[in-house]
């Protein structure tokens, strides 16, 4: 569907862009790996988390799930920030391709049936805040468990050679687990303080309607 002739909606937009993030996804991975892709096993991770993180964009854009879009392009833009000196130049029209599909993929708005059902069987004011309390409570346990498991202690070891077999033999899996829980906590907290903004929305504007008429 478009908008107007040559002009696609939000909806395409969001799914062209995001194809296109996985595609210079891959190629700054060629670019970056080739031609021993797993000669340093930790950069090698790096780059390829750039590659997973579009596309679970793409999924998102593709489902029209707004959350998932942001979740995967946050993360890349900060990689691109930090890695700036380094993998930064080939990560940046990634983040950029990625931010355009969040923003295209907010615009287009919620999946089709969401808005109905929401008003269907609106939750009360007291549940929207006891559930925004969790989100943020979520959050926050999320944070903490990052910070014990990657800031507090190593997540790898050291290597004098950073080879696939040796990073695989160094890794802290307990840290790797722990720091793991806590970024699914801050994805499931963050969610749940996404969903409870939009509700709201989805209920004032419903207010605003119906006074209108």
């Amino acid at each position: 569907m478009t908008l107007a002739i040559g002009v696609p909606s939000p909806e395409t937009a969001a799914r062209r862009s995001s194809a296109l993030a996985v595609v210079a996804s891959g190629a700054a991975a060629f670019a970056l790996l080739s031609p021993d892709p797993f000669a340093d096993a930790y950069f090698a991770a790096w780059v390829l988390s750039v590659v997973a993180l579009a596309a679970v964009a793409a999924v998102g854009a593709w489902t029209n799930r707004t959350p998932l879009v942001w979740a995967a392009a946050l993360p890349t833009i900060g990689l691109a920030i930090l890695g700036m000196m380094s993998i930064g130049l080939f990560v940046a029209p990634v983040a950029l391709l990625l931010l355009l599909t969040a923003g295209f993929s907010q615009a287009a708005g919620p999946r089709e049936g969401v808005r109905e059902s929401i008003l269907a069987d609106p939750p009360s004011g007291r549940e929207m805040l006891l559930k925004a309390f969790a989100g943020v409570g979520v959050v926050a346990a999320g944070v903490g468990l990052v910070y014990l498991g990657a800031v507090a202690q190593p997540l790898f070891g050291a290597c004098a050679r950073e080879t696939l077999s040796c990073a695989l033999a160094k890794t802290h899996w307990d840290a790797v687990g722990v720091t793991a829980l806590g970024l699914l906590s801050v994805c499931l907290g963050g969610w749940l303080l996404w969903r409870q903004q939009y509700v709201a929305r989805v209920l004032a504007s419903a207010t605003t309607e119906y006074s209108r008429r």
